[in-house]
């Protein structure tokens, strides 16, 4: 089985459709989302719409919660919380409910491999980062400690692949806001049954993304990181 993990899509419709389109050619059978859908960009609503009509399984992000409740949000920065209240106020109904009945973590058996989903951390799911230099005793850690095989995170919008023999430890990267310094979308691919493992970047329209940003009203500067890709 081929399963496509993606993560921290941030209202961003055309690095998600982009995503979508790519992901079709890639005989995918199962599409797992690792929070984060809400925050920064213009068409949180749309994304929301995606990830729901299409059954896709998915935690949540700070984000999600934060946008949704407007609660938590003297941990993020000047930009994200102004992107969140404004997203709080375009945010439908709907859609708020949604998002904060997602679960914070996921777990399901794939194969003979045992996987767990989250988007920060399996000891704090929605506020703690895992980055590529995270000592290799943290990560087995985090394996031993879910009994797992395979975690997959997000967060951090930094993909990286860590393999401890059949074990797995990987960051999806972000679709919606990469901070790589690479300005593509981001998602993962895993071969469960060669536990091959595949980061694929996807070309999307930036300036379309980048003009709703700055036209409705959200700090100019999300708009100009998603050129930089940081």
């Amino acid at each position: 089985m081929k399963v496509a993990f993606i993560s921290d899509i941030h209202s961003n419709i055309e690095a998600l459709s982009a995503v979508m389109e790519d992901i079709k050619s890639q005989r995918i059978e199962k599409i797992i989302c690792c929070g984060d859908i809400i925050g920064y960009n213009a068409n949180p609503n749309e994304c929301c719409f995606t990830i729901k009509s299409l059954g896709i399984k998915t935690v949540m992000g700070n984000h999600d919660f934060a946008g949704s409740s407007l609660k938590d949000l003297n941990k993020f920065n000047d930009y994200a919380k102004a992107s969140l209240e404004w997203t709080n106020k375009v945010l439908k109904k709907e859609y708020k409910e949604f998002l904060l009945k997602l679960p914070k973590t996921y777990k399901e058996k794939i194969g003979e491999f045992d996987l767990f989903v989250v988007h920060g951390s399996p000891s704090d799911p929605l506020y703690e980062y895992v980055f590529p230099q995270t000592s290799d005793y943290d990560l087995k850690n985090f394996l031993e400690k879910t009994k797992s095989d395979i975690i997959v995170v997000g967060h951090t919008h930094i993909p990286f692949v860590k393999r401890y023999g059949r074990k797995l430890f990987i960051n999806c990267g972000s679709v919606g806001q990469p901070r790589d310094s690479d300005p593509r979308a981001c998602y993962c691919i895993i071969d469960f049954e060669t536990l091959r493992v595949e980061l694929r970047k996807v070309k999307y329209n930036i300036d379309s993304t980048a003009k709703k940003v700055i036209t409705s009203g959200l700090p100019r500067y999300l708009a100009e990181r998603l050129y930089l890709g940081r």
